[in-house]
């Protein structure tokens, strides 16, 4: 018997421009970030097919959106942190990682970046 389900909602590499960054150039300058994010959700699959009953990616683009749009952060680790909070008030949710990537930030690199991972209190 099956105790608990669960699903995964994946996003994958959604660039948005951010305004994010100590240095005088990131504060000025909004820059290419790439977010890949993960989800695991309570398993709400029914026979009827009604959105509701599940944690809808555009609802979670929208955070990522409405995050990013309320002005210049630091640290892209505050920025995933918010982000995070953000989306962990749908109880729908039970755990979330979050890995953001600054793409013009070094030559050399495709991309550095950061990854958190959060849950939700039970």
């Amino acid at each position: 018997m099956i105790k608990e389900k669960k699903y995964s909602i994946l996003i994958k590499d959604l660039i948005l421009k951010a305004s994010v960054g100590i240095y005088p150039k990131e504060k000025i300058r909004k820059q290419k970030v790439r977010f890949n994010i993960s989800i695991i959700a309570t398993d709400n699959i029914k026979t009827k097919n009604d959105i509701s009953e599940f944690v809808s990616y555009e609802d979670i683009i929208k955070n990522v959106k409405n995050v990013i749009n309320k002005g210049h952060t630091p640290l892209i680790e505050n920025l995933a942190q918010n982000i995070a909070e953000k989306c962990l008030i749908n109880k729908k949710i039970l755990r979330i990682e979050i890995m953001i990537e600054k793409l013009e930030i070094f030559k050399e690199a495709q991309s550095v970046g950061i990854k958190i991972i959060r849950m939700n209190k039970k």
